[in-house]
């Protein structure tokens, strides 16, 4: 089958945001839910954006078409909200209609050769996970299917720094020098989760490079903790999903900058 279109599956862990031009379009509007308001915070609002195939795939059990469906917060800023498009479609230059009508077109191009075609599927949904006068924490489900056996899916963290409209990555919250003393607390609990000791190898149940242990590029803010979640096929065969891991501040305070420590300090007051 063809394979699944890059726009898509960027969210295959660690892809750095970079803003530029993105813009927000006019026929982007669909069903409003909740406004989200606070005297410390930003406002925003869910926007929803779906297309479907003109093109039906019937089959002796179903009548289906395939579709692209996107929803995101919309902001009252619009530095903020170039960064939740980039988040969630991966380039600084797409648009939702323009990346849906593309993933349609590819779709329909394919199934006019296919003799047993299947619906493609599309969805991403960008979440605000957590929001602070600084900070803002956003949670992307991305799933995607374009044939095969099973489709691909994926949860993407992606963080902005209010106070000077700039993302974040892993490195500002630990610098590069304390990278290697976070790979080593982060193996240590990883190892307690997985039931391994401290000499045990990683090369036959994971995908360690080399058996090496490291730490994905995709996390976020929790309360007590820095969650790292590696997403399917990431370190774990398809069937065993995502695989979460949690390091208790307690243990890397002295790695945190001083920008991750105000991050933290803020989200444990709400």
């Amino acid at each position: 089958m063809k394979k699944a279109t890059s726009y898509l599956l960027w969210a295959c862990i660690g892809t750095a945001c970079t803003l530029s031009g993105c813009q927000l379009n006019p026929e982007n509007t669909g069903n409003d839910q909740t406004q989200t308001e606070a005297a410390d915070t930003l406002a925003y609002e869910y926007r929803h954006y779906t297309l479907h195939s003109q093109n039906v795939v019937k089959t002796t059990e179903t009548t289906d078409t395939t579709f692209y469906s996107v929803s995101y917060p919309l902001f009252n800023d619009s530095a903020v909200n170039r960064f939740v498009l980039t988040t969630l479609l991966g380039s600084d230059t797409a648009t939702v209609a323009g990346s849906a009508q593309t993933f349609v077109k590819e779709f329909d191009d394919f199934f006019l050769t296919d003799p047993f075609p299947r619906i493609w599927t599309s969805e991403s949904h960008a979440k605000v996970y957590a929001i602070t006068a600084g900070y803002l924490g956003l949670a992307l489900d991305v799933y995607t299917y374009t044939g095969g056996a099973h489709g691909n899916y994926a949860k993407v963290f992606a963080h902005y720094d209010l106070t000077d409209g700039t993302p974040l990555t892993l490195a500002d919250v630990v610098s590069p020098d304390f990278q290697n003393e976070l790979t080593a607390v982060g193996e240590r609990y990883f190892r307690k989760q997985e039931n391994l000791t401290v000499d045990q190898s990683l090369e036959e149940r994971y995908f360690f490079d080399g058996g090496r242990f490291h730490l994905p590029d995709n996390f976020a803010f929790g309360k007590d903790s820095l969650l790292f979640l590696y997403n399917i096929y990431e370190i774990k065969p398809y069937v065993d999903g995502q695989t979460e891991l949690r390091v208790p501040y307690d243990d890397i305070d002295r790695l945190l900058s001083d920008r991750a420590k105000h991050i933290v300090a803020e989200l444990s007051r709400k």
